[in-house]
């Protein structure tokens, strides 16, 4: 697809009396060639307002891609975190633009490089890249005015002008609050544009997986009927993901990603070496769920031979050495397990991706301080694949850094969905349940990357066999699992199959 573009001024929305006296930034509209004829793609990327109690109190970056025909479906994009913007999704797989990267999708050396995506999701529905608030171009209104005057609010907070920033941005970095700023999102985004008479479909990644579950109730709620959605390493549960000493499921949950792990990179043992990976998938499934999540629930009642011999069978599954399993009674973290996987060869391997792996420049220090392969190693890459395409390509003029994953909002998150003492259950199983009771019809996509040591497929899978759904309603769940990892679309085969899949789902 040629990258030209016809670059113009976004008109404003014309002002009503609460917001005559505030304007977001100007965002840019462009057009670019689509398919043999003379069509045209129209492309925006620009700020929405959301207001609390009528005053403006946020904007709302996107970047939106619609293309001509009539009726065509539309899909609301977002990352997790919570802290990410959506660069990840857009440059990474389903935008027009994409960034290379090897063929198993490790990063490539710099300079970033966009190349036209043959597996652009465009081909078959409309696509809205939303940054929440705190991430990519999204901003409080109280930062923004800070910004116009030349102020920079992350070094001027004690200022007194700035004194209440804080405060300011704390609303939006909560778990209701978000939901309900991306649900007016996506009715203010069909407001503008017209398009309430089209079928309209939610994309989200991790923590924006986590989202789409939340969404599948919200947005309904709000008069926003959902086609499609699809959840792209989703944490559904936080408890199947997040282990201690007193629970269970994280464990086992885990234990099948370590093992596909420990055979990809030639560690198995035992009975679980030579085998093909789907063998081994079907073994340290029916081991996590069998011997090892029994000797967990007994712990230190399991009868000692018995013990030694799940935590040996532990041990040849997932690579580890035996001393290792024993002192960690079988509770091994992943962050343990990609340090200690490949130690010998002086490597660590992805947290997000397994497969990759980087140097363990801190061989003698305990828990993570060698930068992940998979995460840390990509962010320049995605940095600048995403300013490139918007300031470069698009020639958006805002002056205002991009945070492609900013950890002031990961560190402030808090869950204001109830109140209490007890620590509450966090997850989004309940929202899915309701939302499909009340649309039926939604078509629910759950995808996972075999590598993810963050967001196993397990757990997801294990999450969903106990929303005790109906037949008619589990009929319209899918799961799809690709080889990679956390963003298995980086792989060029799982991109081609998700986007494949994608289309049966939001695709209209």
């Amino acid at each position: 697809m040629p990258n030209t573009a016809t670059n113009t001024a976004t008109k404003p929305d014309a002002p009503t009396a609460p917001t005559a006296a505030y304007k977001p930034p100007k965002g840019v509209e462009h057009s670019m060639p689509w398919g043999t004829g003379k069509a045209r793609v129209k492309i925006h990327a620009d700020w929405l307002l959301v207001r609390e109690q009528g005053v403006p109190a946020a904007e709302i970056f996107f970047t939106s891609y619609q293309a001509p025909g009539p009726g065509r479906p539309v899909t609301f994009c977002f990352n997790g975190g919570p802290g990410a913007a959506s660069a990840f999704l857009h440059v990474g797989a389903v935008g027009p633009q994409r960034l290379t990267f090897s063929a198993t999708g490790q990063i490539l050396p710099p300079p970033a490089r966009l190349v036209d995506n043959a597996e652009t999701w465009l081909k078959f529905t409309d696509l809205v890249f939303v940054d929440p608030v705190g991430t990519g171009l999204s901003r409080t209104v109280a930062e923004s005015k800070l910004e116009q005057q030349g102020v920079d609010a992350d070094t001027e907070k004690t200022a007194k002008h700035a004194k209440d920033l804080p405060d300011a941005k704390k609303p939006f970095y909560k778990l209701k609050r978000d939901i309900e700023v991306l649900a007016e999102f996506v009715a203010q985004w069909l407001n503008r544009f017209g398009r309430w008479d089209c079928p309209v479909s939610i994309a989200g990644e991790s923590y924006g997986g986590f989202r789409v579950g939340k969404l599948l109730r919200a947005l309904p709620e709000r008069g926003v009927a959902i086609s499609g959605a699809i959840m792209i390493s989703p944490a559904i549960d936080f408890l199947a993901i997040g282990g201690s000493d007193y629970d269970l499921w994280p464990w086992v949950n885990t234990l099948p990603t370590m093992a596909l792990a420990a055979a990809y990179h030639g560690r198995s043992r035992g009975r679980f070496a030579g085998l093909k990976p789907e063998a081994v998938r079907e073994h340290a499934e029916a081991f996590a769920e069998g011997p090892f999540a029994s000797m967990l629930i007994r712990g230190d009642r399991t009868p000692a031979k018995e013990r030694d011999a799940v935590l040996r069978d532990f041990a040849d599954a997932t690579g580890l050495p035996p001393e290792l399993a024993q002192r960690h009674g079988g509770r091994v973290g992943f962050e343990a397990f990609g340090r200690e996987l490949l130690r010998d060869q002086g490597l660590v391997c992805g947290l997000y991706d397994a497969t990759v792996t980087g140097p363990n420049v801190f061989p003698d220090r305990e828990g993570s301080p060698s930068p992940d392969p998979t995460l840390s190693g990509i962010m320049g890459a995605y940095t600048a694949g995403i300013n490139t395409l918007l300031r470069g390509r698009y020639g958006l003029a805002a002056e205002r850094e991009y945070l492609l994953l900013g950890m002031e909002v990961n560190e402030w998150w808090q869950d204001d969905s109830g109140a209490g003492y007890y620590e509450r259950h966090l997850d989004c199983a309940d929202d899915m349940r309701y939302g499909m009771a009340v649309n039926p019809a939604v078509k629910l996509m759950i995808c996972h990357g075999w590598y993810d040591l963050v967001t196993t497929y397990f757990a997801s899978k294990r999450s969903v066999s106990l929303l005790r759904l109906p037949e008619s309603l589990r009929g319209r769940v899918s799961f799809r699992n690709y080889d990679g990892g956390h963003m298995f679309y980086a792989w060029d085969k799982s991109r081609k199959a998700l986007t494949k899949d994608a289309a049966q789902v939001v695709g209209g």
